[in-house]
């Protein structure tokens, strides 16, 4: 599912929430497609992505500073564990599975599937408890066979997270039938401001109010700054 065009346009004007960002064109780097990421990276340079394949299914990809050793490329690479709740083991394979998919380590990168991707997010499961939890833990097993950890925290990746995956979350609205209301306001906005000649004012008050949608995803207040002062 792409983002409509007007998301790329509002993308640029949102200030970054906490640690995270959302990125409208990201190309994933182990099987070169083009997707929507949330994404982190900590002080320790170690960088957390969450996206959609074209399909839907819902992946983690964490990726290495520049410093690091490399990552072992099979076996239990690493381990996540949201805070507060189960560990999940990630165990790369050289070869694809027919039918269980499994974990792909390039030694500079590790990716795993967490989720089908299909309906509303899930009530259980290592997903939902990475959105539930305020920190995210990962245990790395380097080539070297050393073990190094890190953490992320999950303060503010709700909004990028909605933004990425298209799912409502922490009550952000997300998802294809919220993105069409908020792309039919916009060009209505839009539209308006060019009849019955280009009024730039009005083009500049349309973009001010965009805020309302790429911040804080209100339509209504979207449509009640174009109709006030401000």
């Amino acid at each position: 599912m792409r983002a409509p065009w007007w998301l790329a346009l509002i993308a640029t004007a949102s200030p970054a929430w906490a640690d995270w960002e959302f990125i409208d064109r990201w190309s994933e780097p182990i099987q070169d497609f083009e997707t929507r990421v949330a994404t982190t990276t900590n002080a320790d340079g170690y960088a957390l992505h969450l996206y959609r394949n074209p399909v839907g299914r819902v992946y983690v990809l964490i990726t290495l500073p520049q410093d690091s050793p490399d990552l072992a490329l099979s076996g239990p690479v690493a381990t996540l564990t949201p805070d507060g709740f189960a560990a999940k083991v990630i165990e790369a394979q050289d070869e694809r599975g027919r039918v269980v998919e499994y974990a792909i380590s390039t030694g500079r990168a590790v990716r795993d599937r967490l989720w089908h991707g299909e309906g509303q997010a899930p009530a259980f499961g290592t997903f939902h408890d990475l959105l539930e939890a305020p920190r995210l833990d990962a245990t790395l097993t380097l080539e070297t066979e050393d073990m190094v950890t890190t953490s992320w925290t999950m303060e503010g990746a709700a909004k990028p997270i909605a933004q990425a995956l298209g799912i409502s979350m922490g009550g952000i609205p997300a998802g294809e039938e919220w993105e069409e209301a908020a792309a039919q306001a916009l060009l209505a906005a839009m539209t308006a401001c060019q009849f019955p000649k280009l009024d730039v004012i009005c083009v500049q008050k349309v973009s001010e109010c965009s805020a309302q949608i790429s911040d804080a995803r209100d339509i209504d207040a979207f449509e009640t700054c174009l109709g006030g002062d401000g």
